[in-house]
């Protein structure tokens, strides 16, 4: 089976992973971004790992350090720890202009029965040793990349329906709050399963207040986004998990 291919940038986050940063460092050139795909990994209930696929479209080398972190929400933001649950190798990868590295993720252990574990992938980019025509270049500067890309765990009993598991709009809930002088969507997620939101819309506005991936709720967990001061009002409209999903108006 083919995968979407995922070129990952601050400008193409909107439709890839949630968390994408760019660290400038010394360096002899600015670095290409690389080719990320599948975009959206599971690792089923009946399998014990699953592939992920790093790609160098760029005119030179680049090394890459693969790292698997536990994902929990708190609050207002993402947390990441240390764990032991899956295992992403090789850890450590060069890749050449043209080619491509399959980086295998592997339970450890079995996952919870009927339960949904996520993950955060992230691949940071690692300089290779500037030569010395690069360090003479001292104006031109390289940047780091970062991605992070959400996988997600199943246990016997639970199923993603390939990376697309069905959320129940009754499991979430939303309203708006004010603070500090600003206003945020506020969504709880009461059900098992993640909720990644896509162009999210008030039934009041004619566009989207959020075009593409607005962020993900994970199952028992409560986050919010702030909201442009001309966003509207009645029913809250968006794709929850490539499902079109209307959830009534808030009640405040």
């Amino acid at each position: 089976m083919r995968y979407p291919r995922l070129c990952t940038s601050l400008a193409a986050a909107a439709y890839s992973v949630a968390l994408v940063a760019l660290l400038p460092v010394p360096a002899a050139a600015q670095s290409a971004p690389i080719l990320i795909w599948p975009i959206n990994p599971v690792i089923e209930a009946d399998a014990r790992s699953t592939a992920l696929w790093l790609e160098n479209p760029g005119k030179a080398p680049i090394q890459l350090q693969v790292r698997v972190f536990a994902w929990q929400q708190s609050g207002e933001g993402d947390t990441y720890a240390a764990q032991n649950e899956i295992l992403g190798t090789p850890p450590m990868v060069t890749i050449e202009p043209g080619r491509k590295q399959l980086v295998r993720l592997t339970r450890t252990q079995p996952a919870p029965a009927r339960a949904e574990q996520a993950f955060r992938i992230i691949v940071d980019e690692i300089p290779l040793p500037a030569t010395k025509a690069a360090a003479e270049g001292a104006a031109r500067i390289q940047f780091r990349m970062r991605y992070a890309i959400p996988l997600f765990s199943y246990g016997a009993g639970a199923a993603s329906s390939g990376g697309n598991p069905s959320v129940p709009a009754q499991s979430l809930a939303w309203r708006i709050v004010s603070e500090g002088g600003a206003r945020f969507l506020e969504i709880r997620n009461t059900g098992a399963i993640h909720a990644r939101l896509v162009d999210a819309a008030f039934d009041a506005d004619a566009r989207p207040f959020a075009p593409g991936l607005l962020g993900y709720v994970l199952g028992g967990a409560t986050m919010r986004w702030p909201l442009p001061k001309e966003a509207g009002a009645g029913a809250l409209r968006m794709f929850v998990n490539g499902t079109a999903t209307t959830l009534p108006a808030s009640g405040g």
